[in-house]
């Protein structure tokens, strides 16, 4: 009977302690990420673009050099976003990859998916429809997170066109319809 009391505060521990690991202290690594990444890159509206990856200028442990990297910060209460990803003309690959508060990766498109030039993407809050017009709407499971739009890459690509094209990456607030 005497080992029942410290078995029990052992075990409230453990649960609470998993419970902060699970729950708490992905959204605080995430609301840091975007207070960084606000404060960074240059770019327009909602986006960033990164320069491209060096040793010396790395802020995302282990990103690749192969990749040029656009990210966007959203946060629906003020209203849904519009998503223009640009795709490469070269046939490299890129992607678009939207992570939630609490740094879930909860949806990817690519490239691959689509035989256009570009697409357009909603992007709304998990009560919400799609106003029309886009190519595809993707509900959110919070209101805050980031967009990030991936370009890869190689020795023979052209940096310059590379560069401007994932500069078509756009992220603003949907107009109304």
């Amino acid at each position: 009977m005497r080992w029942l009391l410290p078995l029990s505060v052992f075990l409230a521990a453990f649960a609470a302690s998993g419970w902060v690991t699970l729950n708490a202290i992905p959204g605080v690594i995430m609301a840091r990420a975007m207070d960084r990444i606000a404060g960074l890159g240059e770019g327009t509206g909602d986006v960033r673009h990164a320069p491209r990856l060096r040793e010396d200028n790395q802020t995302i442990v282990r990103a690749s050099p192969d990749i040029l990297y656009s990210v966007c910060i959203y946060d629906l209460a003020d209203g849904p976003r519009r998503v223009t990803a640009p795709w490469p003309a070269d046939g490299s690959y890129a992607s678009v990859s939207f992570y939630d508060a609490s740094t879930n990766n909860f949806a990817v498109t690519s490239d691959r998916d689509w035989g256009v030039s570009s697409v357009t993407i909603d992007l709304v809050a998990a009560d919400e429809g799609g106003a029309g017009g886009a190519d595809l709407t993707i509900a959110s499971p919070t209101a805050r997170g980031l967009i990030l739009y991936r370009r890869v890459i190689d020795s023979g690509t052209d940096l310059d066109a590379a560069d401007a094209e994932r500069r078509d990456f756009t992220c603003a607030r949907r107009s109304a319809r």
